[in-house]
């Protein structure tokens, strides 16, 4: 049985210390998911008390009253993580977890020397009930806030710990003939105790699940930040270099969002226009001529039209944009679908379903759907809006020539599509119509 105890503590303290070599091999920025110094205080005292009830039988009664002196240390610092997560944490409940674990750890030292081992243990478990008792309320606030499946785990872990040192110690009570050492304890009383603290030990490989998943989720805002702010930087100078307006942005987006939606609602393309898809696309919609600011303003910003030779460099700026926008693309980034939209867009919104458009004479569905999407917003809001080459068309004849141009320059589908959603696109070209 001695065996069999120390055997199993020994592989509690590897897991544990595996536990804390994944924090400590973190780089130091990287520790902000451990700002909260309980978590690796209460996983080291938590990892020597494991070594200490495994060495005891050669280390004698003292190594075995610390290893309960850090038992009680370790859950007590967990106690306090669960009200730091729930932002319960005050000096109150600092003082409850250092006069329990000063009061507890004093009295199994008067204990160690005046009591006997079922006394000790009826001690432990009754701290420990109430470190349970504490943590689980805890949790149960928190999981009101963060509906996390391992908050879920947790609670029902500590619930059997609970019922595993209420058994234990009621076992206790009844023992009339208690072993001189908790090595020589058999029966039920030592499957509670293995199961108390097997449960302690998946609250640990839970925590630090947690912390991990909650770190990744921080890496994913962050990283979604940084490239919303590239997108946007890049839309920026896209219209300081353009004649385009911010509302030409706005209506593109939205007559972009709304063929996606009525597609996606419909059933065609449904593989490439999941939700996430739409959002993504719509993002990248405003980047579609990122390209021009390789464009002379001679050019770009002349008032007439253009000569044949002119307009042959103006047709250079969606290769252009889709350089641009690959050359920021990282070459390790992993969540990049924006970008790879927004490159699709740029390089391919002229490309017409009959494979008359540029630069590629891409034809079909050769032609990206973002960019055959974006190429029937961004001819309707050129016909329904004034240009220096052009006056503005009425919404009945953007509609009519939208229509004849259905399976010329427009994805057949896409033409449908915005067959019906024409009158949302008329509300939305009046509700972010330029100034005059």
């Amino acid at each position: 049985m001695q065996l069999a105890n120390q055997t199993f503590y020994f592989a509690v303290f590897i897991i544990l210390v595996g536990l804390m070599a994944r924090f400590l091999a973190n780089k130091d920025d990287d520790r902000s998911q451990f700002r909260v110094i309980y978590w690796p205080a209460g996983l080291s005292f938590l990892a020597a008390s494991m070594l200490g009830f495994a060495t005891a039988p050669w280390g004698g009664m003292l190594v075995l009253a610390l290893a309960n002196i850090f038992l009680i240390a370790a859950l007590a610092n967990i106690s306090l993580l669960f009200s730091c997560w729930n932002e319960s944490l005050q000096r109150s409940s600092k003082v409850a977890a250092g006069t329990l674990f000063g009061g507890a750890s004093a009295i199994y030292i008067y204990l160690q020397f005046f009591g006997e081992t079922k006394d000790r243990i009826q001690l432990m478990d009754i701290v420990l009930i109430i470190f349970c008792i504490w943590q689980i309320v805890a949790l149960s606030q928190l999981l009101k806030k963060d509906n996390a499946y391992q908050i879920k785990v947790l609670l029902g872990v500590e619930f059997i710990q609970l019922g595993a040192r209420i058994i234990r110690s009621l076992l206790a009570l009844n023992e009339v003939d208690y072993p001189g050492t908790l090595y020589h304890e058999s029966g039920w009383a030592f499957v509670m105790r293995i199961t108390s603290i097997l449960a302690i030990a998946t609250i640990c490989i839970l925590i630090t699940n947690y912390y991990i998943e909650k770190l990744w989720h921080e890496y994913r805002r962050s990283s979604r930040a940084i490239e919303d702010g590239m997108l946007n930087s890049l839309n920026v100078l896209s219209m300081v270099r353009d004649n385009e307006t911010g509302n030409h942005i706005l209506r593109t987006k939205n007559y972009v969002r709304a063929l996606a939606e009525r597609l996606s609602s419909s059933g065609a393309y449904a593989n490439e226009l999941s939700k996430r898809d739409i959002e993504n696309i719509v993002k990248a919609a405003p980047l579609h001529d990122i390209g021009k600011v390789g464009i002379p303003d001679t050019i770009l910003k002349k008032s007439g039209s253009l000569t044949d030779e002119e307009w042959q460099v103006m047709k250079t700026h969606a290769t252009l944009g889709q350089d641009v926008l690959t050359a920021a693309k990282l070459k390790d980034a992993l969540d990049t679908d924006v970008l790879d939209a927004a490159i699709q867009i740029a390089g391919c919104h002229h490309e017409c379903w009959d494979g008359s458009g540029y630069p590629r004479g891409l034809k079909g569905k050769e032609i990206p759907l973002p960019a055959r999407l974006m190429s029937l917003a961004d001819t309707y809001d050129a016909l329904v809006n004034e240009r220096v080459y052009k006056k503005k068309w009425s919404h009945e004849e953007a509609c009519l020539e939208i229509a004849r141009l259905k399976g010329l320059r427009f994805d057949p589908r896409i033409v449908e599509a915005f067959i019906f959603e024409k009158d949302n696109f008329l509300r939305i070209s009046e509700l972010y119509r330029d100034s005059i």
